[in-house]
C-alpha cells in the first residue's frame, strides 16, 4: 500500500473515529435533553453562558459531523473536532487540578462512567487523533481523486 494509500485511508478511519463521537455525544444530549439542561445549569458557568452552551455544544458537533462527512469540508471538521477536543480536554484538566469546585458531567451515556481521569485519557487520545489526522492528511491532487 502506497504511503498516499495508507494516508487516506488512516485519515478516513480518524475522521470516521470523531463523526461516530460527536454523534454519539450530541446524540446523547439531545435525547436527554431535561437531564442535560439540569447538569449545564449545575455548571461553573454563570446562568447566561450555560444556556449559550446548552444550545451550542450539540450544533457545533452536528457541524462537525456534516463536514467530516464530505471531502471537500474535511479537513476543516477535522480542525473543528481538534478545537473541540482540545477544548473539553481543558476544562477535563482543569476539573482534575481542582480549579473548579465539584463538576457534573454533562456527558451523556458510556463516557459520562469514565470519570475524570479516565475522561481525560478518552480526550488525549481523541486529541492525538484529531492532530495526527492534521498532519497525515494527503493533499488531493487531480491524479489522485480516485484514491
Amino acid at each position: 500500500m502506497s504511503g498516499t494509500r495508507y494516508s487516506y485511508y488512516a485519515s478516513q478511519v480518524i475522521s470516521g473515529a470523531f463523526i461516530l463521537l460527536w454523534t454519539y455525544t450530541a446524540g446523547s444530549k439531545l435525547a436527554n435533553f431535561g437531564a442535560y439542561t439540569m447538569e449545564m445549569h449545575r455548571q461553573v458557568f454563570s446562568a447566561e453562558i450555560s444556556v449559550v452552551l446548552m444550545y451550542i455544544l450539540p450544533i457545533v458537533e452536528l457541524l462537525a459531523v456534516i463536514l467530516l462527512l464530505f471531502p471537500k469540508t474535511n479537513k476543516i471538521g477535522l480542525i473543528l473536532s481538534l478545537l473541540l477536543i482540545s477544548t473539553f480536554t481543558g476544562y477535563v484538566l482543569l476539573i482534575i487540578i481542582g480549579y473548579f469546585p465539584n463538576v457534573p458531567c454533562s456527558c451523556g451515556g458510556v463516557i459520562r462512567a469514565l470519570g475524570w481521569k479516565g475522561h481525560l485519557l478518552f480526550n488525549l487520545v481523541f486529541l492525538m487523533l484529531a492532530i495526527s489526522s492534521l498532519f497525515i492528511k494527503p493533499k488531493r491532487e487531480a491524479s489522485d481523486k480516485e484514491v
